[in-house]
């Protein structure tokens, strides 16, 4: 998918979500990463949502407010619970998703999915973690001959190659550990470690 698509998928879900604030007033959005919120089948779509705190007893009037304004636009509207919670499901002609759910004592969460992405044949945070863990696999254990010449004590010993590792473990498992961040981890510790460990064993 080209950026200018993924663009223009952008501004629809940022578009409908703003409309959808702006159907009952003095509604408040406490965001939600996208890697957190809960997309409908397919996954490839581009998520915006979060939290609706506060409504209280309006709750009720905020999924009738909701219902009113995207099925005066054209949308179907499904709607179920209240035994498990409530969710309310838009269905955009344009192939947009908006729900709002809200489950037994939490605030509703009110989410905007846009219409599935095509597949992308190459994952950009994939990729620069691929590339970043390769240039920390080679840079990390030839850094270690530096010290080795001018401390020649060192030489022939090879924890020194080696000393990368808690580095590119610290970078590696941090990014893998946040959500927003987990396919460049992923390519930073695979490519990391499998060229980090030839390297280092070679040069050791």
């Amino acid at each position: 998918m080209s950026e200018s698509s993924r663009a223009e998928l952008t501004r629809g879900v940022e578009q409908r979500l703003e409309a959808t604030l702006h159907a009952f007033p003095g509604l408040r959005l406490d965001p939600i990463p996208a890697a957190l919120l809960k997309s409908p089948p397919p996954a490839s779509r581009i998520l915006r949502g979060g939290r609706l705190p506060d409504l209280g007893e309006h709750t009720p009037e905020v999924y009738a407010s909701t219902r009113e304004l995207w099925q005066q636009s054209g949308c179907h509207v499904d709607e179920k619970g209240p035994a498990d919670g409530r969710v309310l499901i838009v269905h955009d002609p344009a192939g947009y998703v908006i729900t709002l759910t809200q489950h037994p004592g939490d605030d509703p969460v009110l989410t905007v999915a846009s219409p599935p992405q095509q597949a992308r044949l190459v994952d950009p945070p994939l990729l620069a973690g691929l590339l970043s863990g390769l240039a920390l696999g080679c840079i990390g254990p030839c850094a270690a001959v530096g010290p080795m010449t001018l401390f020649p004590s060192m030489a022939g010993l090879a924890a020194p190659f080696w000393a990368w590792v808690p580095l590119y473990l610290l970078i590696g498992v941090g990014s893998v550990w946040r959500p927003e961040t987990r396919r460049f981890g992923s390519g930073l510790l695979v490519s990391g470690g499998l060229v980090g460990v030839l390297v280092a064993w070679v040069f050791s």
